[in-house]
Order: C-alpha cells, then structure tokens, then sequence
C-alpha cells in the first residue's frame, strides 16, 4: 500500500459509517472514487474477501482492501494528508476520541429512531434511498433494520427520553457551533468525523430529523454542509484552517461533553460490564475473532440504564475498538491534565472509558474485530 490515490469508497450516501469515511476522505483532497455497494463487484468480490456484507469498504489501487471507517482515518493519517484529523495538543487528542466514541456508537439510538420509527412520514426518501422495488432486496433489508430497533433500545417506553436528549445534544452543539466551524477549532477533528456519521446520514438527511435540526438547531446543520464540502467552507468564521492553538478546548464543548457523561455513561458502563463478564465466563484466546462468525458482531444481550429505564440491548464488543482509543489519549496526559480530564471530560460514569478493568480489549486483523491481550 502507497497510499489512496485512485482508490474506490463502496458505500452508500445513507449510510451511517459512509459518511465517516466520505467527508474524511474529501476533505483531504485524494482522488477516491465513490462508488455504491449495490455494484455487482462488491458481491462477487469484496464481500468474500473481507467475510461479511458491511460498508463502507476502501479499494485501494493496489487491491488492499480496508473495511471500517476508522481504519480508513487512521490509515489515512499516516499518509501525509492535507488536513490531519489528529490533533497534536494532548487534551485535544482525547477529546477528539470522546466524541468519536460518542458519535459512532451512542448515537445509533437516535438515528435508527428517528429513520424507522418515522418511516410512514417519509416512506418517499427512504425507499428512494434504499433503491426500493416491490419484493427486490432492498426491501428485506429495510426490513431488518427495522428489526434492530428493540436490540438498540429503542422502544415505545424510551422514545421520548430519545427524542428529548436529541433535543438537548442539539441545543448543545448549536451554541458550540455558533462559535466555531468545528469542535476544536477551524479544522475537523476524528471527533467530528464520528459525529457525522448520524449527524448526517440519517439525522441531517431523513426528512423528520432534518427538519428538526434546521429548526431547533441551525449551526448544527450547517456544521453537517461544512463537513461534507472539501474546502473549508468556514467564511462566516475568521479563524485558520487549523486546530485551537495551545491545545485549547472551547468553553463552549464543556456543557456537551458533561451531556456526554450523564447520557451514555451509565449504558457504557453497563455494556462493559457485560464484556467483563462475558470474557470471565468464556474461554478466550489472543487474536481469536470475537465471535464465530466475521458477519456475527453482537456477542449477546445485556440490560442497560439509559435516562431511567432498563433496556435490553444487543453488545459489540466492536466498542471496545473506540474505547481503547480513548483510554490511550487519556493515558498520554500529564498528571495534572489527566484530573482536568477527569473532572471535565470524563466526569461520572464515563469514566469507565479510562478504566474498563477487561483483560481483553479489541483489534483488527483482515478486517474482523478479534480479541487483544490487554
């Protein structure tokens, strides 16, 4: 591998992890073709390579292939991009991974909510989107992702704590937002890359939680435009194309990052301890898949609180990938910044992302989420 020049993103403009790597990859300014997953080559080929139907999936011109978002950032930050997503500052660094965290795992719940549970207020754009025909493929997945509602914890008692903490994150971001292009500064961060993906695909598009967003929160929408544009797109801001200097964190990000804390520490916390005991009770080895089957990602159903009540919801220990990431930001701050961390942005529950007390975290090899010796 040299690097991304004329490779090719399968995905599709809907999709919640797509949009991850897209607007990466656009913004640094590589010749990477889009091309849709519905392509014949995708099945004869891609799929068999990596063991699984799932996108997005990188091409790259000399046949390697990358299947997850992250991998594709992470990958492309060691190729001299035009616009690092990785921010020097230490405590910017963690933050960036907190809400990568946040965006590609806690959001699900919204964004699943908000595309199927509003399905007959916009049947239109979605079968439009899923490239629907009467019996035709599209329609059996459309209704399997139906099906996932339940397992994600989206369910008629939970809606409305749904609906009102989009709300907020909404009102949240907006003030931040209103103040800067992007969550550290004038230049996207991995964390900003993460958030996208629901902020976007689904809550920045569908037409109910678009029209929402436009609503309740105008400068979140216009962040969704700015992230999907190649160019900074920022001339509403006087500030350059780069980072906070002195690895500042904006006041503004405090308030959301203890939203943050309050909305997903407890279900974190839950799901982790399910993996804690999921890996006492199971006989695991160094590098063995974390499940059978590459196509299999959930390794059984745990209860977890979220805003008073208990759910039962789906576990993959694919979090772990995102978890680890910000257990090592947070092991790279000096002692001082580690009780500021601690205090700002990890305060409560959510602390459980530095310490997860597991003897196995997860990596990746050819593509499948496996077991890492901690």
């Amino acid at each position: 591998m040299t690097n991304f020049e004329n490779a090719e993103l399968f995905g599709l403009p809907h999709s919640y992890y797509t949009l991850i790597a897209r607007s990466y990859l656009r913004k640094q300014d590589w010749s990477v073709r889009e091309v849709s997953s519905r392509r014949p080559d995708f099945i004869s080929e891609i799929v068999p390579a990596i063991g699984r139907g799932i996108i997005p999936v990188l091409k790259l011109a000399d046949g390697t292939i990358i299947q997850d978002s992250l991998d594709m950032i992470e990958t492309g930050e060691t190729l001299s991009p035009r616009l690092p997503a990785t921010p020097d500052g230490p405590k910017q660094s963690l933050i960036s991974r907190i809400f990568f965290l946040y965006g590609s795992q806690a959001l699900l719940k919204p964004a699943m909510h908000y595309r199927w549970s509003y399905y007959d207020n916009q049947k239109a754009f979605l079968d439009h989107a899923f490239g629907l025909t009467d019996g035709s493929a599209p329609a059996r997945i459309m209704d399997k992702m139906k099906s996932y509602l339940p397992v994600l914890g989206v369910t008629p008692e939970t809606i409305p704590a749904i609906e009102t903490s989009f709300e907020t994150l909404l009102a949240l971001l907006d003030a931040h937002f209103a103040k800067y292009p992007y969550l550290l500064g004038g230049r996207p961060s991995i964390g900003d890359y993460g958030m996208l993906g629901p902020l976007c695909a689904h809550l920045g598009r569908d037409p109910v939680p678009e029209t929402l967003m436009k609503r309740l929160a105008p400068n979140v929408y216009r962040w969704t435009e700015r992230m999907n544009c190649a160019s900074a797109d920022m001339p509403e801001f006087d500030m350059p194309e780069a980072f906070l200097e002195e690895d500042a964190i904006p006041d503004t990000l405090i308030p959301v990052l203890a939203f943050i804390a309050e909305d997903y520490g407890p279900e974190l916390s839950d799901r982790i301890a399910f993996v804690r005991s999921f890996q006492t009770e199971n006989p695991i080895e160094n590098g063995a898949p974390v499940s059978e089957k590459p196509a299999k990602r959930a390794i059984g159903v745990a209860p977890v609180r979220y805003h008073g009540h208990t759910i039962e919801v789906a576990v993959q220990p694919y979090l772990l990938y995102c978890q680890r990431r910000v257990e090592t930001a947070f092991n790279a701050l000096s002692a001082s910044d580690q009780t500021w961390a601690k205090d700002f942005a990890l305060p409560g529950e959510m602390s459980v992302a530095i310490s997860p007390a597991l003897e196995f975290s997860v990596g990746r090899q050819a593509n499948i989420e496996v077991w890492e010796a901690v």
